[in-house]
């Protein structure tokens, strides 16, 4: 994972245990997800008491996608890649990180290979033509193999990274990160502990490694200060008309009077 810093330098007794928790569940629905939830789970500590309750009371880890009825009859590989799109797919690339964000830049993005003929088909192809042992893509560079030069189509996959907390923690950090990352913010918002905040901001402004859960935390919490800020604690409901207020009424295919 040449892509994941500081990954190469981890020991390999630590690498071992963290690759080996849940390895002989293969038999478990979601297998192939299983590791990236897990990893997911240590970023509970930030969350304030009240959130972790909250969180508990609407099912917790007990929740799960509704799976086909034909789910388990299928291949690794497909049970992997239904899981991918449904959750993965749908509800965080193409709406945080795609049509949302684009959108608000009055941008109407198009997609070619979510376009639902190619997914029909690459969806009824072998597994053998999707993924040879770890050459991802494998029927597509067979494509690119005729169309483009080598040192594209045999090129390793390069997953988006964001450069987070270099983003936001800077020599000019605005001044609304500090701000909402504050203990007096985040003891008002309540979502949060504060001292494990503290603890973030300052392992990042010392320097230290910061790891990829670190700025998955620090992405995770500003957003959600932001949206309490805009939507609950600053949120201004305009007030409703009067009747003194003048309106102006537009009806389709009314004939308008002369003045």
């Amino acid at each position: 994972y040449a892509d994941i810093p500081g990954l190469a330098r981890t020991s390999a007794p630590m690498l071992a245990a963290f690759f080996r928790e849940g390895l002989t569940e293969v038999d478990a629905p979601d297998y192939s997800h299983a590791i990236r939830w897990r990893n997911g789970r240590r970023l509970r500590c930030f969350f304030a008491a009240e959130t972790l309750r909250a969180v508990a009371a609407e099912g917790g880890d007990a929740r799960r996608p509704a799976l086909p009825a034909a789910f388990a009859a299928w291949g690794p590989l497909e049970r992997a890649q239904f899981l991918e799109i449904d959750l993965f797919l749908s509800h965080y690339l193409l709406s945080s990180q795609g049509d949302r964000v684009a959108m608000a830049h009055s941008v109407e993005g198009r997609f070619p290979f979510l376009d639902h003929r190619v997914v029909e088909f690459c969806t009824r192809l072998p597994a053998r033509f999707k993924l040879r042992a770890l050459t991802e893509k494998y029927l597509l560079r067979q494509l690119g193999r005729e169309l483009l030069p080598e040192a594209i189509w045999t090129r390793p996959k390069r997953p988006y990274r964001a450069p987070i907390h270099r983003s936001f923690f800077h020599a000019k950090t605005p001044d609304y990160v500090r701000q909402l990352l504050s203990p007096a913010a985040l003891a008002a918002s309540g979502w949060f502990r504060p001292e494990a905040v503290a603890r973030l901001v300052q392992k990042i402004e010392a320097g230290r490694g910061v790891s990829e859960a670190d700025d998955m935390a620090l992405a995770g919490i500003l957003s959600t200060q932001l949206v309490h800020q805009q939507f609950i604690s600053g949120f201004r409901r305009p007030l409703p008309l009067s009747a003194a207020d003048r309106v102006k009424v537009c009806r389709p295919n009314a004939v308008l009077s002369p003045p």
